[in-house]
């Protein structure tokens, strides 16, 4: 068996502006038999890039192909321990208070009232997928960061703590950046950076290498000033 030297070419990147390219380096890397379940499943976008299978189970809360299964994410019709790898594509918006989602960004997208009503959601679905995974299986996490009553919520830090909490090692992240986005009709007075960018987060069922706690009993000091000579 030969290896190929890596090239700048060739070498897979932490960023791609196209998601299937993503998608393809993860199941190069990281899943070689494919991705098999996939319960936000929607119209399997994901899946219509070259090099990329349909998974084996597909459900979603609102089935929009015949063979999707209609199932809540976080109560999986699945047995324990019976898959090798999941993809899931969540929500990533808040702030819909109206039975009917409203505006530009609330049609396409849907969500939650609150941010913290997602996260809450997120937490039960990755005990759920810890559930679902064999030792060693593999879950694909699409995310992104929000900003909601004014404030920036980093979506991805509580994704990565929570996924750590359910038995998840945190294997590698890759980011998908957009060329454009949508603008809300009331979105004129700018206060934080529009993201231009998502994650695409890849944990392993399996113990965590790395401690990632932070030892709360360490005093943090200001530097010393310096004296002038």
């Amino acid at each position: 068996m030969t290896t190929e030297k890596l090239t700048n070419e060739t070498v897979i990147r932490t960023v791609s502006g196209d998601q299937h390219e993503i998608i393809r380096n993860i199941i190069k890397l990281y899943i070689p038999d494919g991705i098999e379940c996939d319960p936000t499943y929607s119209k399997g976008v994901f899946y219509k890039g070259a090099g990329i299978s349909q998974p084996k189970y597909k459900f979603d809360l609102f089935p929009q192909t015949g063979d999707t299964v209609l199932s809540t994410a976080e109560d999986l019709p699945l047995d324990d321990e019976s898959l090798n790898s999941l993809m899931f594509d969540p929500p990533f918006m808040a702030g819909f208070t109206k039975p009917k989602p409203t505006g530009l960004m609330g049609k396409r997208f849907h969500g939650y009232p609150y941010v913290s009503h997602l996260w809450k959601w997120y937490d039960q679905c990755l005990v759920e997928f810890h559930r679902v995974l064999k030792k060693g299986g593999v879950l694909v996490f699409k995310c992104q960061d929000t900003v909601s009553s004014g404030k920036n919520w980093f979506s991805h830090v509580h994704i990565m703590n929570q996924a750590l909490k359910a038995g998840f090692h945190p294997r590698d992240m890759f980011v998908l950046t957009a060329k454009a986005r949508l603008i809300g009709a009331n979105h004129s007075n700018q206060k934080h950076a529009r993201k231009f960018h998502s994650y695409f987060w890849v944990f392993k069922k399996t113990k965590c290498y790395v401690d990632y706690t932070i030892d709360r009993h360490t005093e943090v000091r200001d530097p010393q000033p310096r004296k002038e000579k």
